[in-house]
């Protein structure tokens, strides 16, 4: 076997699957288990200083804290706690059947620290033969504040969840697996969140599916290594991570500072750093430093949270008991750069975190002088069973087109019957001053104004005279936009998995590449 790298993922290959039943599965399956062999390899033995240990020692630690042990490959992906689609399904499927195929671990990062856009799901019915959108409220939780803040549901508040589903989905409730979610959830003992119960529903959904994948919530697995480090060095890391922005954005051709995610801020004495910080009750913080001589300044934007000293960070300690009462959690990049240095064999990306690792490789190359281990994206599209009419935005922009086509050259559109036949003539000799005065006097404005107008009451004529022809055009067309409103809710690929019925997600299943296509 191999231990060479593999060329770093195409970016021409991560394109969402476009059509039912269509997956996305970067690199091939056999080349799966040599990139991770390799990654497993040179990090391993990575002698690359950090902390006064070595990249080598800081991966050896982390992989016993996590997974108990360093002697198995660890296959990794990660995502928020909400209702994942099928896409995002995927790469636990994929991740459990590589792990199979090697003895080694499938682990899901469980990304608590995110803020949800919403907290409300969005599902999709059919009602007398149309597909319905609708959103069903699962918690509440100020805007700003992450996942990890919201409190466990009880039985009452899960009950109203369940039964406002029941009712917007009217028949297709029990054709799809939230009854397994619902159970999961009210199962979920002990000590726990909401995170912790949703965590539970989709868990006992996947164990129906013979899915079980390891997971461990990031507000519980903190990376301190690379954010010790980052602190004790941030002059250097955020002029590397500004400069990985600055490539990436020079190489897609991305304009300004914001897009795909914004620089690091500089000021006279402060750094920021792409870190979280959060407390009860309020929405998240961006994390500034300030080096002092033998301290570090802490901020919470521009508030004063504590200060570590230098000494403490170079042992890969300190932070936690500096932040008084905040909490410190990873952005993106910092996540995933933790994830694939220190952690895992393969990390297993979705589609939008694989185009953005773009930026992780070169900070790991720049900063930590590392390769950067290779990766994989898997993803998918599955349409839930809904009437899907053959309507798309090509089509109905021809329409909307015609629309206006009909509005402002209705003698297009028309036969020059007898009613019409003086109008059209009006028209055109207006249409013809109108030509000749722009030939040959341009600045005359008040006759090409009375021309204009003179054009404009003709067409307003025409329109009176063939209302109902010209009603008929835009019935077609508001009936084409109904339809394209209820093609693009039934071509939705993000609704969550749970929706699905077992025949739906097992046909997904038996389209993913199976445990004997990764063994080589």
């Amino acid at each position: 076997m191999s231990l060479t790298h593999p060329p770093t993922l195409s970016f021409g290959d991560l394109r969402t699957p476009p059509a039912h039943g269509d997956v996305l599965v970067v690199p091939d399956p056999p080349a799966w288990v040599p990139a991770l062999a390799a990654n497993h390899q040179s990090l391993g033995e990575s002698r690359t200083p950090l902390l006064g240990a070595t990249i080598g020692d800081w991966r050896r630690r982390t992989r016993e804290a996590i997974a108990g042990r360093d002697d198995q490959y660890l296959i990794v992906c990660g995502h928020q706690p909400a209702f994942i689609h099928p896409g995002v399904w995927a790469k636990h499927v994929l991740a459990a059947r590589c792990a199979k195929a090697v003895g080694g671990l499938a682990f899901n990062l469980i990304v608590d620290s995110d803020a949800p856009q919403s907290t409300s799901l969005n599902i999709a019915t059919e009602v007398e033969g149309h597909a319905v959108a609708r959103t069903v409220r699962f918690a509440d939780l100020p805007a700003g504040q992450p996942y990890e803040q919201i409190p466990r549901l009880s039985e009452t508040e899960i009950s109203a969840f369940e039964g406002s589903l029941r009712a917007a989905l009217g028949g297709r409730y029990d054709d799809s697996q939230l009854s397994r979610f619902f159970r999961g959830m009210r199962e979920a003992g002990g000590d726990v969140d909401w995170v912790d119960q949703a965590v539970a529903g989709r868990r006992a959904i996947e164990a129906a599916f013979g899915v079980n994948l390891d997971e461990r919530r990031i507000s519980r697995v903190c990376p301190g290594p690379l954010l010790h480090d980052m602190v004790l060095n941030a002059p250097r890391f955020v002029a590397c991570y500004n400069a990985a922005l600055a490539a990436y954005r020079l190489t897609y051709r991305i304009r300004g500072s914001q897009r795909p995610i914004p620089d690091l801020l500089v000021t006279e004495d402060r750094h920021e750093l792409p870190v979280w910080l959060w407390r009860r009750g309020e929405t998240r913080h961006r994390l500034f430093v300030a080096h002092m001589g033998d301290t570090v300044q802490l901020f919470a934007e521009e508030l004063p949270i504590g200060q570590v000293a230098t000494d403490s960070l170079q042992e890969g300690d300190g932070l936690s008991a500096s932040l008084g009462g905040w909490c410190l959690r990873p952005r993106a990049l910092t996540l995933t750069l933790w994830a694939r240095i220190l952690l895992a064999d393969l990390f297993v990306h979705g589609i939008g975190g694989a185009k953005y690792d773009r930026i992780s490789d070169r900070i790991m190359a720049d900063y930590y002088g590392v390769t950067p281990p290779n990766m994989a994206c898997v993803s998918a599209t599955i349409w839930l069973d809904l009437p899907r009419p053959e309507m798309d935005r090509a089509a109905f922009a021809t329409l909307a087109q015609g629309v206006r086509d009909f509005r402002f050259n209705p003698q297009r559109h028309l036969r020059e019957r007898g009613d019409l036949v003086a109008l059209f003539d009006r028209r055109r000799m207006a249409v013809e001053r109108a030509a000749l005065l722009r030939t040959q006097a341009p600045r005359d404005r008040a006759a090409r104004r009375q021309a204009f107008d003179e054009i404009r009451h003709a067409t307003s004529a025409i329109l009176e005279v063939a209302e109902r022809e010209y009603e008929a055009v835009r019935a077609e067309a508001r009936a084409a936009a109904r339809q394209l409103d209820e093609a693009t809710i039934a071509r939705n690929r993000e609704y969550f998995f749970g929706l699905y019925s077992d025949r739906m997600l097992r046909q997904l299943m038996a389209a993913l590449p199976q445990v004997a296509d990764f063994r080589v």
